[in-house]
């Protein structure tokens, strides 16, 4: 799991015994990523059914005091964890895919989390599949990065294309 988070350029892990070989992710910014390797979808919906029995084990591993804060008199964080369930099946022959009409109607299903399903045949195409669907914002980060390091005046008409796309792609 540590190699698949370097390849994904993921820090804070944290790895929990009932989550079966998944790791968690981010607890302390806005996207809370829970990630597991799969070979059948099912393995992500008995992921998803762990989790509510989780919720103190994972409050307990958040550093950052304000995604914790309760509302009085309400049982709620202030802050709205924005969950993922990403489940990552690894295909080598065209048949071991996941048929896809399943999989649309798995991932519409928002119950405890959002669940994303990454279907790739080497790391590269995983990592930029995740980049794409995860974490849509590292292109961004990249191409104003670009702008600035080749000292250029920002295009507003290209940048709206480019967030156009991630809107797209992200939906």
């Amino acid at each position: 799991m540590e190699q698949l988070a370097k390849l994904l350029e993921l820090s804070d892990i944290h790895m929990f015994e009932e989550l079966n070989g998944a790791f968690v992710c981010n607890l302390n910014q806005d996207k809370v990523l829970i990630i597991k390797k799969i070979t059948m979808l099912e393995e992500v919906q008995e992921l998803v059914y762990t989790l509510p029995r989780l919720k103190e084990k994972l409050r307990e591993s958040i550093i950052n005091i304000q995604n914790t804060a309760e509302v009085e008199d309400l049982h709620l964080s202030k802050f709205l964890w924005d969950m993922y369930v990403i489940g990552l099946h690894h295909i080598e022959h065209e048949e071991e895919k996941f048929n896809e009409i399943d999989v649309a109607k798995f991932q519409r299903n928002r119950f405890v989390a959002r669940k994303i399903i990454i279907e790739y045949t080497d790391d590269e195409e995983l990592k930029a599949h995740f980049d794409q669907l995860v974490l849509p914002e590292r292109t961004l980060n990249k191409l104003l990065q670009t702008y600035v390091n080749q000292g250029s005046d920002y295009q507003p008409e290209e940048i709206e294309g480019l967030l156009s796309k991630i809107n797209e792609i992200v939906r």
